[in-house]
């Protein structure tokens, strides 16, 4: 095979691909054999077909074609293999001469990731900021514990500040507008104005009507809402001493806010590592000239827009169309919105990825093994995952993330 890069942008690339004669034929040869070996006919047990009958029997452009196919397949991964091009999406195929018992010509055209001229890593970098942790931080923490562990109890009385309310409400304004359930704890503020005032003194079962203001339209326009009380529950706070920390697995209540402290100051600090991060890229990508492919920006608008789906079901209870109806937009609407963050995405990346190749930054065997080792440890059934898992997927996945970390530790972050 012979091959010669016939034209180069910064984004794509044309080359001339060329399979000998002889290889061409062996292509040949096998196409053949493949229908020999699915071919029936009269006198002949099928497989045992002899090539030159089915040769003489089938159409020789329908065998060049498949052969071509094999050949045109084979050949393009054999010139990625030798030529390390770095090709983002399949070849746009053209085929320049085909016939048996001579050369196979075609050319491909492909995307590939630009080199890009990079300004000195110093300018980019970013000090990280030393993070604290406040006490009220530490106090919200555990008044959040004592919420999630609070106990109710049904109330036969009056809604009461510091109760928990569920209800079910709709809109009278809006023809066949649908129930809707949520629940809120009084004295706490709401998202519908008036709905505090309307609840409290209500017992379960109980209807009542409030006006509020319209949330989208005029503020000064009132839309109508129907609300009905469906239960009333005490909410009894557990009190923070040595007993109740106990139950949680600490000895005593500064034990509990040690530890508290410690989680906050870790992901504090796990959150500035992703800001200076994101700092230093942005500031790589103003001083640089990049030329996006098409294909990366299309790839991750798609991604980014199949995760909206994806939140639509399993956080909203919905489905991509009702969520289009909702936000009153079509579905290219939002593609073309996401077109911008995609783009600056893509920058970030090729920025890393060309700082790894300007550095030279390569990982062991030996880290990789590490970091999977690490991964896997996270997991109780960890020998079921290794059985399942594609290793050498993981491997290469792990191999990016390693490079991309030392590309950020050049950059000090």
């Amino acid at each position: 095979m012979k091959y010669e890069i016939k034209e180069a942008g910064a984004t794509k690339k044309k080359v001339e691909i060329e399979v000998s004669a002889e290889d061409f034929n062996n292509y040949y040869s096998q196409t053949l054999k493949k229908i020999s070996a699915d071919a029936e006919i009269p006198g002949f047990r099928k497989g045992k077909v002899p090539e030159n009958m089915v040769e003489s029997r089938v159409t020789k452009e329908g065998v060049l074609s498949e052969a071509a196919e094999i050949a045109i397949r084979e050949s393009w991964a054999r010139f990625l293999a030798e030529s390390k091009e770095e090709a983002i999406s399949q070849p746009q195929v053209e085929i320049i001469k085909i016939a048996k018992d001579n050369p196979l010509i075609f050319t491909a055209e492909f995307e590939i990731l630009p080199e890009i001229k990079l300004p000195k890593l110093d300018s980019a970098k970013v000090e990280k900021k030393e993070v604290e942790v406040t006490d009220q931080e530490i106090e919200d923490t555990i008044k959040w514990i004592q919420q999630s562990r609070a106990k109710y109890s049904e109330k036969i009385s009056g809604a009461e500040d510091g109760d928990l309310v569920e209800f079910t409400f709709s809109c009278l304004d809006i023809e066949n507008d649908p129930e809707k359930k949520d629940r809120i704890v009084l004295g706490k503020g709401h998202y519908i104005e008036g709905l505090e005032d309307t609840l409290r003194g209500m017992k379960r079962e109980e209807m009542s009507e409030f006006e509020t203001r319209h949330p989208q339209e005029n503020k000064d326009k009132k839309i109508k809402i129907s609300v009905k009380v469906d239960s009333v529950k005490k909410v009894e706070i557990p009190e923070v001493n040595d007993e109740w920390v106990k139950g949680l697995g600490f000895n005593t209540v500064e034990e509990l806010k040690k530890d508290i402290k410690e989680g906050i100051k870790k992901d504090k600090e796990v959150a500035e590592i992703q800001r200076a991060r994101e700092e230093s890229i942005k500031k790589l990508i103003e001083k640089t000239e990049i030329e996006i492919p098409k294909t990366l920006i299309k790839r991750e608008q798609d991604f980014m827009l199949n995760n909206i789906k994806e939140r639509c079901l399993s956080e909203l209870k919905i489905n991509f169309e009702e969520y289009l109806k909702q936000v009153k937009k079509t579905e290219e609407e939002i593609t073309k919105e996401l077109e911008e963050i995609a783009k600056e995405k893509v920058k970030g990346f090729l920025v890393l990825h060309q700082i790894v190749k300007d550095e030279k930054i390569e990982v062991t065997e030996e880290e990789i093994s590490q970091k999977i080792e690490e991964m896997l440890n996270q997991y109780p059934n960890k020998e079921e995952i290794k059985k399942t898992m594609d290793e050498a997927q993981v491997r290469l996945y792990i191999e990016d993330e390693l490079k991309r970390e030392k590309a950020f530790n050049l950059l000090g972050c």
